[in-house]
């Protein structure tokens, strides 16, 4: 009889599932669920009911439809008895926050909400709580020092606080009716076990709670808006546990939808982005990953706490247990190059790429790869989705600054990718220029696998060695990790007691090393400083993009 961990991983558009053999490490099955809905944005599907601009929900019927059609065609693709899947482990896109009823029911489940998009799920990149989180800011800036101490100084309209208070003053029967409100890291555990925790990684991140110190005084919360004043007791109650806690066993209701049993162990969920050092075997401190997909997350492990601006947060166990964990992001990466390539690019490209049987952005990055850094006269920032670091400011938008008649398709594509990485730069920079020091670098998602010459670029740019370990489905890896280490934490003698352990069975170990060519590292240092100067004169004052956004 085998044993093995199941994990989930919640992206944005699709949940990613995978079966890990608990004794050889090897992967039994894989499969993936495209959400029906997807990304609910302009209106809602269900109804003619316009939204507004910088609105992203998500249906939670769709994860829960997904993860159960996912478990069962991993039963029966690795020929998996039920009761032979000890553990399961989830991340999700974070924060992704909903409205819940005790019994687990989401709010816009409910015939009178169902209408109301503040009863909806707002998805990790819903950035119209901006002006809540500008006045949260505001306010702790003048009466905290924990704000500075552990979350950069700035408030991003993707946490918690900003979106609760969103809900509270456009929608209060909706925030009084709701018994819950859950990260949906924490609802689909919800969901599966019946029980009400909170993951101590996503909280220290994204929802001012801090380990040792729990979440701000009351009065704070009342300075910000009466209504919130014991929200922490209430709203956001639940057990908070750290990752790779167990959770508690599926429910029947769940173990009938799934195909598996009762005996199946829970764990504390994860988020996407800091789940990414247990799939990719990586727990050593000075190691920074980046996750790179339809946006990149920066998550830097460090063994002591050190406060700089410019950081999302600071996290206690916010990757692995024993480590800090550093945050820092930028909204939009893969969403940029996707949005060109459905905007901008020329009919003959899209038959030319069909000719040669490849996607369009396969072909552009073809065509880019062969263009030298610093040749195409061009410069851009990637504030497409905004600016989460260092600047922390969803006010910011993009910008190609060089553009003449003769600038081709490609490069103005290459131009893209560029701006990307060098926001990344100014983030990696930001953290060695503050004393935290980066011993490794590496790269994980779908960019990091699957193109080759972003990655060189990355190296050549950042004039350091770029480190991607050879894993398929990093983030559901580090998931099914997480179940595994829960499962050991039970003490009936499966599972593993550490997440070294865990990964040193469960995880590849061969890896791709990129290293930089000294040459180019140069060119894209004459190009990173005309990015820089764009940077400041853009950023530090955000009137000019602020006002052409109203």
């Amino acid at each position: 009889m085998g044993s093995y961990a199941f994990g989930f991983d919640f992206g944005t558009l699709s949940c990613r599932g995978i079966a890990i053999d608990l004794e050889t490490g090897q992967v039994a099955a894989t499969a993936e669920e495209k959400y029906a809905h997807g990304v609910i944005n302009g209106k809602m599907y269900h109804a003619d009911i316009p939204l507004q601009k910088d609105w992203n929900l998500q249906d939670p019927m769709d994860w829960l439809f997904c993860i159960c059609q996912i478990s069962k065609r991993m039963l029966k693709d690795g020929n998996i008895r039920p009761e032979e899947v000890k553990s399961i482990g989830t991340d999700f896109t974070s924060c992704t926050l909903l409205p819940v009823k005790k019994d687990g029911t989401p709010l816009c489940e409910l015939a009178e909400f169902r209408d109301k998009p503040n009863a909806w799920p707002k998805l990790w990149k819903h950035h119209g709580a901006q002006k809540y989180a500008e006045e949260i800011e505001a306010y702790a800036k003048e009466h905290t020092t924990w704000l500075k101490d552990y979350f950069g100084g700035a408030v991003s309209s993707e946490w918690v606080f900003p979106k609760l208070l969103q809900v509270l003053r456009e929608n209060p029967e909706i925030y009084d009716a709701a018994d819950y409100f859950m990260e949906a890291v924490d609802y689909i555990v919800m969901a599966l076990t019946g029980r009400v925790t909170r993951c101590s990684a996503a909280l220290g991140v994204n929802c001012f709670w801090v380990k040792g110190q729990g979440y701000p005084d009351p009065e704070f919360l009342k300075a910000i808006d009466p209504g919130l004043t014991d929200v922490t007791e209430t709203k956001l109650a639940g057990e908070i546990l750290t990752v790779g806690d167990p959770a508690g066993h599926l429910t029947e209701d769940m173990a009938v939808r799934m195909g598996l049993t009762t005996e199946a162990v829970v764990a504390a969920g994860h988020s996407d982005g800091a789940v990414a050092g247990c799939g990719a075997g990586v727990t050593e401190s000075g190691s920074m990953i980046l996750v790179m997909g339809t946006s990149t997350c920066h998550q830097m492990m460090y063994k002591d706490y050190h406060v700089f601006e410019g950081l999302c947060s600071i996290a206690a166990d916010g990757m692995v247990p024993g480590l800090y964990g550093y945050e820092s992001g930028q909204p939009a990466t893969g969403d940029i190059f996707q949005w060109f390539a459905d905007t901008g690019v020329p009919e003959r490209y899209y038959r030319e790429a069909e000719e040669k049987k490849q996607s369009i952005l396969q072909y552009l990055g073809e065509l880019a790869a062969k263009i030298e850094p610093g040749t195409t006269g061009l410069v851009a920032l990637d504030w497409f989705n905004g600016n989460r670091s260092i600047l922390s400011n969803y006010n910011l938008s993009g910008l190609i600054v060089g553009l003449t008649l003769d600038t081709r398709t490609e490069e103005i594509y290459r131009t893209l990718v560029e701006a990307n990485i060098f926001g990344s730069k100014r983030i990696l920079d930001n953290y060695e220029e503050n004393g935290v020091p980066i011993s490794y670098i590496y790269a994980v998602g779908g960019i990091a696998r699957k193109s080759p010459w972003i990655m060189q670029m990355c190296a050549d740019a950042f004039g350091k060695e770029v480190i991607v370990p050879l894993v398929d489905n990093v983030p559901a890896h580090g998931a099914a990790v997480c179940g595994a280490v829960a499962l050991g934490k039970e003490g009936k003698g499966e599972g593993f007691a550490t997440f070294k352990e865990a990964t040193e069975v469960m995880i590849p170990k061969d890896r791709q090393v990129y290293r930089p060519d000294a040459e180019k590292t140069k060119a894209y240092a004459k190009v990173y400083e005309a990015y820089k100067k764009l940077y400041d004169m853009f950023g530090k004052d955000d009137s000019f993009m602020k006002n052409l956004r109203k």
